[in-house]
């Protein structure tokens, strides 16, 4: 049996390896043109076969609906079982081998097309980055501004990040990384904010990083202003739309240590304003103000 392997270059340092045994098949990497982002450092091995997809034994920790449900196995380790939302796509569980470092797809059946990986990709590459203490995935766009300070946008879907983001990709040296997901990782000289290439609306996926200079909250005003942010409400903002890693109390701890770095390093603020052509010099100019 012939394994065609396929790879996804580094996010923060860390490759993708799918091992696709036949008859399955994946179709082409949202972004072909993605190029790869740090050092390079041991990869994520992920098998994809036909196998056994059942979680009997397995201790259910957490739903989300309608799409997919953890579990954890006898031995501790963390699967994912996504239902299956159309008759003609096989139901998939994706098992823990090594943490961190190994996974396995199993399909219920070989569908009559190639699976889409960007779902895999992305869940496999959060357990990876939680397990190996390196950060968490981010939902937000994010870019890097002329002073070489990273700002990371959060906010759910609707937020108005890829508007943002495309508003960014005007200006005069900024940077802009991705427009809805992005990699929050600690690094020596503290924080840093990585694209991925995983991205939104807009489409945009741009290798790059930044140490972390600023979080903001989008918000919408007549006219622009910047707005300090109750720490409840900093707090359940981050809570939100951070990837924390529930499956695990040990690697939760991580995470919220990392939330609790970001309160004390990096002070959310709301960002207020009106879509238009002045605005988006206008937050250039006083995110560069806050970040120097």
């Amino acid at each position: 049996m012939t394994i065609t392997r396929e790879l996804l270059p580094a996010v923060a340092g860390i490759e993708i390896v799918h091992e696709v045994a036949p008859p399955l098949s994946l179709v082409a990497p949202e972004r072909p043109d993605w190029m790869g982002s740090g050092q390079p450092e041991e990869p994520i091995v992920v098998r994809h076969e036909v196998g056994d997809v059942g979680v009997e034994g397995m201790r259910e920790l957490f739903d989300i609906p309608p799409w997919m449900t953890y579990y954890e196995s006898a031995g501790g380790l963390t699967a994912i079982r996504y239902h299956s939302v159309e008759i003609e796509r096989p139901v998939l569980v994706l098992r823990t081998v090594r943490p961190g470092y190994e996974y396995v797809v199993h399909y219920e059946f070989a569908p009559n097309r190639p699976m889409e990986r960007r779902g895999r990709e992305m869940s496999v590459y959060s357990l990876a980055l939680a397990e190996r203490r390196r950060g968490v995935m981010a939902h937000g766009c994010a870019f890097r501004l002329p002073n070489g300070k990273g700002v990371l946008c959060l906010g759910v879907s609707g937020a108005g990040k890829s508007t943002l983001a495309r508003m960014m990709l005007e200006q005069p040296g900024v940077a802009v990384f991705n427009d809805d997901r992005q990699a929050l990782t600690r690094e020596p000289d503290g924080l840093h904010v990585w694209s991925t290439p995983w991205p939104g609306s807009a489409g945009i996926a741009n290798a790059g990083d930044a140490p972390l200079g600023a979080v903001v909250l989008i918000g919408r005003a007549l006219s622009p202003r910047v707005l300090a942010v109750p720490n409840h409400l900093a707090l359940s903002r981050l809570l939100m739309t951070l990837a924390l890693p529930n499956w695990r109390d040990a690697a939760m701890a991580d995470g919220l240590a990392l939330v609790d770095q970001i309160m004390n390093d990096v002070r959310p603020i709301e960002l207020a304003y009106p879509l238009g052509p002045e605005t988006a010099p206008w937050i250039v100019e006083r995110l560069t103000e806050i970040t120097t």
